[in-house]
């Protein structure tokens, strides 16, 4: 499937989640404690920092344009801004509860999957002018993801 050039950006950003939350599964399956404490403790300190931005660009942009398109748009619309929030209380209280690492971890996956398999090839439904927000909004924060 070839991505939409306005959707490159938050591709690749999706490609550096899905690390991440390989990274999380992979360790919490190793079970090694201290790397999983230290793992938790940088990602509760990060997380929400380095992904600001990109769940904004996405609730803002993608998410307000394509909810009206149809039912099933909106209903997915809303279940990804749920699935933001539930990845920031995660992260946020990883260092208290490292039992939620491999949670956290296929959440971030599976999320970063939905939107690149489901969401993003709607964007054929959005006017020029919405694309070029999407561009704009993803281009003034570019890899500012570091976690």
């Amino acid at each position: 499937m070839k991505i939409a050039s306005e959707l490159l950006i938050l591709t690749r950003e999706h490609h550096t989640a899905l690390s991440l939350g390989n990274k999380c599964v992979n360790s919490a399956k190793r079970n090694d404690q201290q790397e999983i404490s230290e793992l938790c403790l940088k990602i509760s300190e990060n997380f929400k920092m380095d992904f600001h931005e990109h769940f904004d660009t996405e609730e803002s942009t993608i998410f307000v344009f394509l909810s009206d398109k149809s039912t099933e748009l909106t209903q997915l619309c809303e279940q990804l801004t749920q699935e933001h929030q539930e990845l920031y209380d995660l992260a946020e209280n990883l260092p208290k509860n490292p039992q939620t690492l491999e949670k956290f971890g296929k959440l971030l996956k599976s999320h970063a999957r939905t939107e690149d398999r489901q969401l993003f090839p709607n964007i054929e439904l959005l006017s020029s002018s919405q694309r070029q927000a999407i561009l704009d909004s993803s281009t003034q924060h570019a890899s500012a993801i570091k976690v």
